[in-house]
């Protein structure tokens, strides 16, 4: 700018070019900041069974579905990365290390990319990820709800019945973990994930040990679950003694994640089951993980709800649920 005002300076009329020149550069540096920080606007409507969007990257159309436990990201089946590795969307686009992924005691190598996406007719600089294996069938990845710039996101069951109950959460929208929300259960607090995606809820082991002590829950059958990414889990079921009433829906029985994300919790010991004399007790020894106290909420409780509203300014999921 400098310079051209060096030259402007030069030339008849000179004061009057360099006033010009100022204000048009002025004017558009504040329609740039202003288009930058356009709030989100208008509602996104969305199939509580099928919540999917379709959106390009350079040439190349991808079919998401919303993720309502997703980061603020795209995670990518390896399919699809394969298609943008072979159609980029500009010369200096490539996948590099990204963030690796955590699935109980289960890492995934992560790559990441950044792209331009427009989305609500806005042009949205957007992290592209990918670990290993697909996320998600019958589309080529997965959004989160926090990427996009609608002020509502409506997802709403055709069909549903009456909705008589209601129920609001603010939603933090977590870095490291995604959308969830914080409850209160007894003195202590959990987190709370929503899944369109998930057939069943699924406690974490330190969640799971709270709500053992606060319900009277006691472990029984043990199996496995499958979590993200196809990554099969060892399982056990938490039976209440006292429905457990968490998020406004009521639990009689959970899946336990019971090897991921304990921490320090411990399960309550079951009086009504002492030891034996005769028992054996193996103990085995594994690296502590770190806590995080979240149950996901599936579709077993969800199916329920009739909608489901997000407001982006506020961060507020609100539920209309079925008796």
């Amino acid at each position: 700018m400098g310079r051209l005002i060096d030259e402007a300076m030069k030339r008849p009329g000179a004061v009057r070019a360099v006033l010009m020149l100022a204000l048009t550069m002025l004017c558009t540096s504040a329609a740039a900041t202003q288009a930058k920080e356009r709030p989100p606007a208008g509602e996104l409507l969305l199939d509580m069974t099928d919540p999917v969007i379709e959106l390009k990257v350079g040439s190349v159309p991808l079919r998401l579905r919303v993720g309502l436990e997703q980061k603020r990201l795209i995670e990518l089946n390896p399919g699809a990365v394969d298609r943008l590795r072979a159609h980029p969307p500009d010369r200096k686009f490539r996948f590099e290390d990204g963030f690796d992924a955590e699935i109980g005691r289960e890492t995934l190598k992560g790559i990441a990319a950044t792209a331009m996406v427009r989305i609500n007719d806005r042009n949205m600089p957007v992290t592209l990820s990918s670990h290993e294996r697909d996320c998600c069938a019958d589309v080529d990845g997965e959004i989160g709800i926090g990427l996009l710039p609608f002020a509502t996101i409506r997802f709403v069951r055709v069909g549903a019945g009456k909705s008589e109950r209601s129920f609001d959460f603010l939603i933090d929208d977590d870095d490291e973990h995604g959308p969830q929300t914080m409850v209160t259960v007894g003195w202590q607090s959990l987190f709370v994930q929503f899944s369109l995606n998930r057939a069943e809820s699924v406690a974490t082991s330190s969640a799971g040990a709270i709500l053992a002590q606060n319900y009277g829950g006691r472990l029984g059958r043990e199996g496995t679950i499958v979590a993200a990414f196809g990554i099969v889990r060892p399982m056990t079921m938490l039976t209440f003694r006292r429905p457990a009433q968490l998020a406004g829906f009521r639990f009689d029985r959970i899946p336990v994640r019971t090897a991921d994300f304990a921490g320090t919790l411990e399960f309550p010991v079951d009086p009504d089951e002492p030891a034996d004399a005769d028992d054996i007790i193996v103990a085995k020894r594994t690296a502590q993980q770190r806590v995080w106290p979240v149950v996901m909420i599936g579709r077993d409780q969800l199916d329920s709800c009739g909608e489901m509203l997000y407001d982006t300014g506020a961060r507020r999921m609100t539920l209309r649920c079925a008796p």
